[in-house]
């Protein structure tokens, strides 16, 4: 079960992706790696600077990210990315 904190960062996080977004699930962001992958890339991609980093909180706090800090008080992100997706030849050109 998850705390008061957690789920105000959770609500925090779908409500403000819901303004750039659309609609997000906050049950389904939390069981479904998939969908929560989508959804953070999405956030990512659209550079809106107060989402990635409720983006960034929300993915700590479900364990998707490792976030450790050195001594110098810096951030390192390591992101676990879901299987990665193979790459695809690109098939619109005129030599296609």
């Amino acid at each position: 079960m998850m705390d008061n904190k957690s789920l105000v960062l959770l609500s925090k996080f779908s409500v403000s992706a819901r303004r750039l977004i659309g609609s997000v699930n906050p049950a389904k962001l939390i069981k479904d790696s998939e969908y929560s992958a989508e959804v953070f890339q999405k956030a990512f991609e659209l550079g809106d600077e107060e989402l990635i980093m409720l983006s960034l909180e929300v993915q700590a706090m479900l364990g998707l990210i490792i976030v450790s800090s050195s001594a110098e008080s810096t951030a390192k992100v390591t992101t676990i990315k879901p299987a990665a997706e193979p790459e695809q030849k690109y098939m619109f050109g005129a030599r296609s």
